[in-house]
């Protein structure tokens, strides 16, 4: 072929990779990466799999197989826009045109990172098999000398998967069009009626297109939804605006993949009722979180949403107040929402609204507490409990409103399973109860999770439905946008070893653990994984409070103290004098050619070849447990500058922080769907390549997960299911006695909710209870759906434990009761919480007892 037409090649392939590019080559330059990306990635796979940790792929295999089975109209259509005319060269020619083409591809992947050539330019291996590499020959490392230090892999495992995301091709316009004709399809209820006749409907549409755009800081013309989200943006605006809709009959659930956007397909219908319902006083919608972080990072979503419209003064709009129902608003500090502030909202000197510490004028007076009616409630399972019985609900959501809530949410809904969701389950049933007790609307009861097998089963068990709808995306609504990986190490077993010291007659004793292949491989793995700009983080889980302390704690003296990973520092790539084991040979490019110029350090995998500059470095270390995170040094820290952050479950949902593309997992997880929540905390944009890694030690669970690891990498619908009983009588009985408290709030005033919640006057609720039996009664089966003997039961229980509350403790003592001796009346100022604990201590010593 003529070398100059090849030269050209050079000049067309840096042209339309330049800024003012062909685009549609681009794409297709992707499109051939991704291909030779997934073949290499594939062979690497199948040869770890076997045992073969030092694999490669010739690269004259890459070029048979990827000519032969890639689509031939992308790379004759990337030989086009290379200047080439294809259909003027012969079948030889056009073939090595393709080759050149590819081989180009290959250079940019190894410059980029994620292939790099082995010992020559013929043959490569992917990044990721490269880290797997390393894994495989990882020793408990203290000095220069490795030769006699023990080994701590037994066998790595490999799992490479395709990411497939639900493709965002419906631009915002055409959705929100779309959306709006739903008031056609169903017979409208009153409030919707009045809305569409005065204007409300139309503006209101209008009004999210704002705030969509001022979330996502985007033109709406560059702004997709996809199809699964408008689909259920439909579905559920149907049934809010419906004159028909029953909660009985139908409940929602949304399941996606982590990061697909399953948040907006039921917040944009939310925010679009808010504003529907604007003029109306009330609460619009519960959102309900299984941990209160999660409800923090769900305030600061609201907040960029709706802070536009609360600023703008637009004709027809009211302020969208936010409610945050849960135990520590106190200290509470969010992003400031305003365009290119970078402050943070704080409440000051008892002021209970919230202002930029950087600007003064940016003051959000529309974030409340449980004190204050709000628009739309953040709340978790558990305060909503009380929400139902105390004064907080009756005030300012249930008692003298225009519109209760329509939209009742719970998210990250796989954690409601066993003992924890028959409570939601129960919690759901007097939810719907109280609402229908004061108004003729229904609500509407959505979950929302990545990881429920059976979802539809689920909700109705969930929510007590007699069906469930599932929005997701269909098969055909994905796309693959990268890859993931999934790697499995396991551990040797524990084992105690006499390590010999040079010139010295006495050996060392070391113990070799699997928490000591722990620590090698998360330093391993934060200083050779490929790192990207902003996509540097790894966080790491741990099940235990006792191993995640100790982890911590070694894993800071080895990483900060004795900084033990630069033993395998590459000395002559980066001129640096770390690693005493570096032979420095040439290797500046490549790793070094075991027949060329053979270095040992690197054959041993005591040389970490990928290493760059920035990971010669210590990283900055934090542990979180227990609702708070420390540093290396113990203390508690509140700032963002961590490399790897060690966690128990409760960072497992939720914790979206787009700077993690690494995740581990220590020793076998604690359920599949959790795991499953965890490695999705890697990798939140679409074209991150996430890397998860999972240490197994020597316990028969984490033998089991590592020759069964496709329960972990692609578990199967009914490794998903959710164990719930929401007939469990044991669990029905405890909300059916908070129920009473429910009536109570419900029926009775506000001075006589007092009486009966706050200061447990059990004489005026025993003579409550028997002036309304038949009244409780009968709501007691409607909401819990029992029988009238199981009611009546529970019931008389309920009165039997009240009367002997208020028997004398002893005789002779008539006048002090145990419910007299427990009462605690927190706003009377009554007796302290200590006072009473320690009367409750003398009485048991006076009786005879012992403590």
């Amino acid at each position: 072929m003529d070398g100059d037409i090849l030269e050209n090649f050079h000049v067309s392939w840096a042209s339309f990779l330049g800024n003012n590019g062909n685009s549609q080559g681009k794409k297709e330059i992707q499109s051939l990466k991704y291909a030779l990306l997934k073949y290499v990635e594939d062979r690497n796979e199948q040869d770890i799999n076997r045992g073969d940790y030092d694999c490669f792929v010739p690269i004259c295999d890459i070029l048979h197989d990827i000519e032969g089975t890639e689509d031939p109209v992308l790379l004759t259509s990337l030989a086009d826009h290379c200047g080439f005319d294809s259909g003027s060269f012969d079948k030889n020619d056009l073939s090595e045109i393709y080759r050149v083409i590819i081989l180009q591809c290959l250079r940019e992947m190894v410059n980029d990172g994620v292939l790099l050539y082995v010992y020559d330019k013929q043959r490569v291996r992917s990044r990721i098999a490269e880290l797997v590499r390393y894994f495989s020959y990882l020793k408990q490392r203290f000095d220069d000398d490795y030769e006699s230090s023990p080994g701590l892999t037994q066998m790595v495992k490999l799992k490479t998967k395709s990411r497939r995301r639900p493709k965002r091709d419906i631009i915002l316009k055409n959705a929100l069009q779309s959306v709006f004709t739903v008031k056609d399809e169903v017979r409208l209820n009153e409030s919707i009626q009045g809305a569409i006749q005065d204007g409300t409907y139309k503006k209101a549409f209008e009004w999210l297109r704002l705030m969509i755009k001022s979330n996502f800081n985007r033109d709406p013309s560059e702004i997709y939804l996809s199809r699964f989200q408008v689909d259920g943006f439909k579905e559920i605006l149907k049934a809010a605006i419906s004159k028909d809709f029953s909660s009985d009959n139908l409940s929602y659930i949304i399941q996606s993949s982590t990061g697909s956007g399953k948040t907006e397909t039921f917040l944009f219908p939310i925010l679009l009722y808010t504003l529907l319902m604007s003029k109306k006083s009330g609460t619009k919608a519960l959102l309900l979180y299984p941990r209160i972080d999660l409800c923090n990072d769900q305030v600061q979503r609201l907040l960029r949403y709706v802070a536009i419209i609360n600023d703008s003064g637009l004709p027809g709009t009211k302020k969208i107040k936010i409610g945050i129902h849960h135990s520590r608003t106190d200290g509470l500090s969010l992003a400031c929402p305003y365009d290119g502030c970078t402050g943070k909202l704080v409440t000051q000197n008892g002021d209970r609204f919230y202002r930029c510490d950087q600007n003064a004028d940016h003051l959000i007076d529309y974030i409340v507490d449980k004190n204050s009616p709000a628009d739309i409630i953040i709340s978790t399972p558990d305060s909503m409990h009380r929400r139902l019985m105390d004064q907080y609900g009756k005030e300012n959501i249930w008692d003298g409103k225009d519109v209760l809530p329509k939209f009742i949410v719970f998210d990250e809904a796989h954690i409601y399973s066993n003992q924890s969701g028959m409570h939601v389950a129960n919690i759901v049933q007097r939810l719907r109860q109280k609402i229908r007790s004061k108004t003729s609307a229904e609500p509407i009861f959505i979950a929302s999770s990545a990881t429920v097998g059976a979802p539809e089963t689920f909700a109705c068990q969930l929510f007590s439905t007699d069906n469930a709808q599932a929005i997701r995306p269909r098969d055909t609504d994905l796309e693959e946008i990268g890859r993931e990986y999934v790697v499995f190490l396991k551990a040797t077993n524990p084992r105690k070893i006499l390590i010999p010291k040079p010139g010295e007659e006495k050996e060392r004793l070391t113990i070799a653990t699997n928490l000591s292949a722990m620590i090698q491989t998360a330093f391993c793995f934060y200083h050779t994984m490929l790192k990207m700009k902003e996509k540097d983080r790894i966080i790491g889980f741990v099940d235990s409070i006792d191993i995640i302390k100790r982890l911590g704690d070694k894993l800071c003296d080895a990483e900060r103290q004795r900084k033990l990973y630069q033993l395998r520092t590459p000395d002559h790539k980066l001129d640096t004098a770390l690693n005493r084991n570096c032979p420095h040979v040439a290797c500046e490019t490549l790793p070094p050619n075991p027949y060329t110029n053979r270095c040992q350090a690197y054959l041993d995998g005591e040389c970490w070849w990928t290493m760059e500059d920035r990971d010669t470095s210590p990283m900055n270390i934090h542990v979180h447990k227990s609702g708070n995170t420390c540093n290396c040094q113990n203390k508690e820290v509140k700032t963002d500058d961590w490399d790897m952050m060690i966690t128990t479950s409760s960072l497992e949902v939720g914790f979206d922080h787009p700077a993690i593309i690494g995740t581990f997992q220590y020793k076998a997880p604690m359920n599949i769907p959790g795991f499953v929540q965890r490695i999705g905390r890697g990798g939140r944009s679409p074209s991150d390549m996430p890397v998860s890694v999972v240490v197994l030690g020597s316990h028969p669970l984490d033998n089991f997960y590592f020759h069964h690891t496709t329960l972990l990498t692609d578990p199967g619908s009914d490794k998903l299911e959710i164990p719930i009983d929401p007939a469990n009588k044991y669990i029905k009985a405890m909300h059916v006695v908070s129920f009473i408290y429910d009536y109570i709030s419900t029926h009775a005033y506000k001075r006589d909710l007092r009486v009966h919640y706050y200061n447990l006057d059990v004489k005026e609720t025993l003579q409550l209870i028997k002036n309304n039996k038949d009244h409780i009664i009968k709501e007691v089966i409607e909401t819990f759906q029992i029988s009238p003997s199981d009611a009546n039961q529970i019931l008389e229980h309920l009165c039997a434990y009240y009367r002997s509350s208020l028997e004398p403790l002893e005789p002779g003592r008539e006048e002090s009761s145990f419910i007299d001796l427990c009462r605690y009346d927190k706003e009377n100022q009554g007796r302290g919480i200590e006072e009473i604990k320690n009367e409750i201590l003398r009485t048991i010593i006076q009786m005879g007892g012992q403590i």
